[in-house]
Parts: C-alpha cells; sequence; structure tokens
C-alpha cells in the first residue's frame, strides 16, 4: 500500500446501536409492561430508547475515538438496565431473532408520548405493523456508526491528489468518498454475514409455514444447517414493495431523488390500508415508503439532522457526515451482543471498502449482489460451493480467502500508523474461522440450540445467565446517579416538548410530510 500523506495517526469516529428484547425471565415471553420510567423517556433520553416495540430496547452510545471507549460505554448501559430489568423479573434476549411469539397482537407497538413528534413515532411504526407485520419488527441487531477523522481525509486528498482547500471542497470529497465506501461495501457485505452470522435459526412461531430452504432442528425451531444469517435473508426482513426499488448509491443527487421518488409514489396494498380511517392513523402516507428510514438497507450514509429535516434534506445542504453498518446481526454470546475484535475488524473492513476504487453501481449489478448476499445468508458455511460475485461462479472459500488477504495489508498499515495491534489481530480471528467452520457464530448458535433443545430455550438460557454475570458486577454510586438524573431529565424534557407543541397533530403531520 502506497503509505504517502502527512498524517501521523488515523483516527476513526464510531458508535454503537444494541438493540435487544425485553423477556420474561420465567417463559422467555416477550414483554407486555410499558418502557421502565426509571429508564427515562424513550423519546428523549441520550442512551436508553426503544425501537419498533415497547419491548425492543435500543442502546445508543456517544462517539468514540477507540473501539476501547464504545465497549466501556455499552458496558454501563447494560450494568445499569439489567438491575432495572431484574426488579421487573424481565431479561435481554440475546439473539438477533425474536422469541417465541404467539401472534402479532402481542408485540406491543412503542410509545413515546403525546407531543407530535411521538405521535409521529408511533404511527409510522402502525404503518409498520399494518405494512408487515409486528413478529418481523422484532428482529434485532447492531447497528455501526463510522466516520473518519479530518486527518484521514487529508491523508486521501494527498494520495489521490485531490484539492479540498476550502471547506465546501472538503466535505464535497468526503461525500463522493464516502458513495464511494458504499458502493464497495455492497460489494463486500456478503463477508460479514459469513463470518459473523448469527441468525441460522428462529422459532417456528417466527413464520406461518416453514421455508423449503429451512429444516426442523427440534418441535419448535427451524434452521438451515449451513445459514449464517437468516436475518438477512428473504427470511427476515421482508418487504414486497421495496424489491424493485433501484436506490442509486453513485452520487449524493442520485440516491436523494431515488429515495424521494419512493417517498412520493403510492403503492395499491398500502393505498387499500388507508392513511385516516374513522379517525384513526393507520399509516404516515400510502407511498412506498412513508419515511426515508422504512427504506430497508445494510448501508446509510447519513448527517445529523435539525428539529423537523428529513434525512435526505440534511444530506443535501451538509453532505455525508458518516455512515451507518446495519447488517450485523447480535453476537448471543456477547452479554453486549458484540465483541471488540467485531469492531476492530469492522474499522479495517471499511478502510478497505474506502480504498477499493471508485467504480459506478448499477442496477443489474445491484441485483446480482443482493442475491448472492441471501444465498450467502441460507448457507453460506458451504465455503466450497460456487456463489457468483457478478463475474461468473467462484468457490466461497477462495473469494473469502482473497478479501482477508487483501485486508491483510489494509490491518497491517493501521497497526503502524495506529500503534495498535488489535486490528491485526482481529484478521487473525477471522482468518482462522475458515479454517475451523465451526468457530462461527452461526455454527455456534446450532449447538446451543442442540444443547438446550431448542433455539427458545437455548437464548432465554444465554439471556438469564448473562443477567446474572451483570448482577454480580459492583457499581459506582457516581454511574448509578449518572443514569437516574438522565432518566429525571429525559422524563421533564419530554414533558416539555409537549407543553411546546402550538399546532394540533393534523397540522404538524400536513408540514412535516411536505417535501424538503
Amino acid at each position: 500500500m502506497n503509505q504517502t500523506g502527512d498524517v501521523s495517526a488515523i483516527t476513526f469516529h464510531r458508535g454503537v446501536e444494541r438493540e435487544a428484547l425485553r423477556v420474561s425471565r420465567t417463559d422467555g415471553k416477550i414483554s407486555q409492561a410499558a418502557h421502565p420510567s426509571a429508564l427515562g423517556s424513550a423519546l428523549t433520553h441520550p442512551s436508553i430508547t426503544t425501537d419498533y416495540s415497547e419491548a425492543l430496547m435500543e442502546f445508543i452510545t456517544g462517539v468514540h475515538d477507540s473501539v476501547e471507549g464504545v465497549i466501556d460505554e455499552l458496558n454501563d448501559i447494560h450494568l445499569y438496565t439489567n438491575r432495572v430489568l431484574d426488579s421487573m423479573d424481565e431479561c435481554l434476549w440475546p439473539g438477533s431473532m425474536p422469541c417465541a411469539l404467539s401472534s402479532n397482537e402481542e408485540v406491543p407497538i412503542a410509545y413515546f408520548g403525546e407531543s407530535n413528534s411521538g405521535q409521529l413515532k408511533r404511527i409510522y411504526r402502525e404503518g409498520l405493523s399494518n405494512r408487515y407485520g409486528r413478529i418481523m419488527q422484532c428482529i434485532a441487531g447492531m447497528h455501526y456508526n463510522f466516520s473518519f477523522s479530518d486527518e484521514f481525509w487529508h491523508f486521501l486528498a494527498d494520495l489521490r491528489g485531490a484539492n479540498i482547500d476550502t471547506p465546501d471542497a472538503l466535505q464535497a470529497f468526503k461525500s463522493q468518498q464516502y458513495f464511494a465506501l458504499i458502493r464497495n461495501f455492497r460489494r463486500k457485505s456478503w463477508m460479514l454475514s459469513l463470518l459473523f452470522g448469527a441468525s441460522p435459526a428462529i422459532d417456528a412461531s417466527f413464520l406461518e409455514q416453514k421455508p423449503s430452504k429451512l429444516a426442523p432442528l427440534d418441535e419448535r425451531t427451524w434452521g438451515g444447517q449451513s445459514a449464517t444469517s437468516l436475518r438477512m435473508s428473504d427470511i427476515g426482513y421482508q418487504n414486497k414493495a421495496q424489491d424493485g426499488l433501484f436506490v442509486c448509491y453513485n452520487e449524493v443527487d442520485t440516491y436523494i431523488n431515488t429515495i424521494k421518488g419512493a417517498l412520493r409514489t403510492p403503492y395499491p396494498a398500502y393505498e387499500q390500508i388507508g392513511v385516516k380511517v374513522d379517525g384513526d392513523y393507520k399509516q404516515l402516507s400510502h407511498n412506498i415508503l412513508q419515511i426515508e428510514n422504512e427504506y430497508y438497507s445494510d448501508i446509510r450514509p447519513k448527517r445529523v439532522t435539525q428539529s423537523g429535516e428529513h434525512p435526505s434534506a440534511a444530506l443535501q445542504k451538509r453532505g455525508v457526515e458518516y455512515i451507518e453498518i446495519r447488517i450485523m446481526d447480535l453476537d448471543p454470546t456477547s452479554p453486549i451482543g458484540m465483541q471488540p475484535e467485531t469492531l476492530y475488524f469492522l474499522d479495517t473492513f471499511l478502510m478497505c471498502c474506502m480504498l477499493h476504487g471508485d467504480t459506478p453501481l448499477d442496477a443489474d449489478e445491484c441485483q446480482q449482489l443482493r442475491k448472492t448476499q441471501q444465498e450467502i445468508a441460507t448457507h453460506g458455511r458451504e465455503l466450497d460451493s460456487q456463489f457468483d460475485f457478478g463475474f461468473g461462479p467462484v468457490a466461497l472459500r477462495d473469494k473469502a480467502s482473497e478479501l482477508l488477504a487483501h485486508m491483510q495489508e489494509i490491518a497491517q498499515f493501521l497497526a503502524e500508523r495506529t500503534g495498535n495491534k488489535a486490528y491485526v489481530e482481529s484478521l487473525e480471528v477471522q482468518q482462522n474461522k475458515l479454517t475451523h467452520l465451526e468457530t462461527l457464530p452461526s455454527a455456534h448458535v446450532l449447538q446451543l440450540c442442540e444443547q438446550f433443545g431448542s433455539y427458545q430455550a437455548a437464548m432465554l438460557s444465554i439471556g438469564k445467565a448473562q443477567q446474572a454475570a451483570w448482577l454480580g458486577q459492583s457499581m459506582s454510586p457516581e454511574l448509578e446517579q449518572k443514569f437516574k438524573q438522565w432518566a429525571e431529565d429525559s422524563i421533564t424534557q419530554q414533558a416539555h416538548i409537549e407543553a411546546s407543541d402550538d399546532v394540533d397533530f393534523d397540522t404538524f403531520l400536513k408540514h412535516y410530510m411536505q417535501p424538503q
């Protein structure tokens, strides 16, 4: 690798969002209790909120310039949260695929209060319920938010001979390069399902009928013997309305235009649902997308939004600020859902995607890549099988080995520039998986299902054991007081927002849904 550039160290900024269901410790059923008041307001708390369901927790870290900073903050959040859940006889479900669910109605939709912004969040989720069903929305994962430091951008600009002397030129360069990274990520993201996929099995209640690609593992578990991530397959997030939606990642403007097109395009099945029926909102709109975040993608370009601002408007005005990786399954054997070496590997992987080149991505290539990714999600542990990555069939083992070998040089480069050997060590862990398939998380989850008798029993047992370990740790009075204060402040902030609304919800929604 060419190591030109006047920079002594490369710094990454990263943060994590970890999702997890709250379940009863007694029987592993999804919690029917409201979001605990001891954890504050889900609308305004800085670290602890809910996702789709009242029972689907989401833990959000701040931005850190070290992997250890992310891990430490996640540990603190889990340490406090598990004490609150213990008082409710609940624990966190450690798997990405949900617990046993008897019906959609068993899943409580998240509540964010009576403010206009809180109602918007809830009605959006009502729309998801009416469009896709609630059970699918209980799937959990880990999102990795990632950006490069200014030192890196000057290093890369020097490497590529780009002029970034003005703030506008620097931001234009950032946006262009982030989109190049995104295109290369979509070409390589199958690797993350192979190495980190941890959802090869589901409880039989997740689907009405067993798909032909799955086999009964026991009386209540369906699985794929060589599956890696059913969460990322067509068994996981299913959205027929988006199947024909080609979102163009070649430029910021083309990306925004295709997303906006989906926000304006009616979909017949959603028109039949209606928007406001007998005085109650069923969804925010009858278009392909209600809001931009409804578009399911394994990676997104992001920019922090201002109050009332749409994500695409923020991108158009101020460019890409960071990227959000959404493909990662939870690691059920980790009490925080992920291993530190996974985050180091992601840093190296994203650096690889950034340096790979800047080739446009057309609809045909996207379709082929999606097909291959789903094949690897359902039988990716067949390493000697042939898969088509757009250039004809090739053995998966060969393709994976080639990519890891390329990453080896980048990991060594990062280790030298940062003084941190963890980049090289994390890659060695992943290389070992290709020769010891039993160490793949997906293989380990199947072993756990067999050991405990079912997916349901395995995940509940692990969740209870992890909570017991958290409860066995001491927590400083200062940390406890910090979370209690955050909870109180967030409840006060929610009340202030509710008191500050000066228009009714119909007026608010009409204004919010206007194109920006």
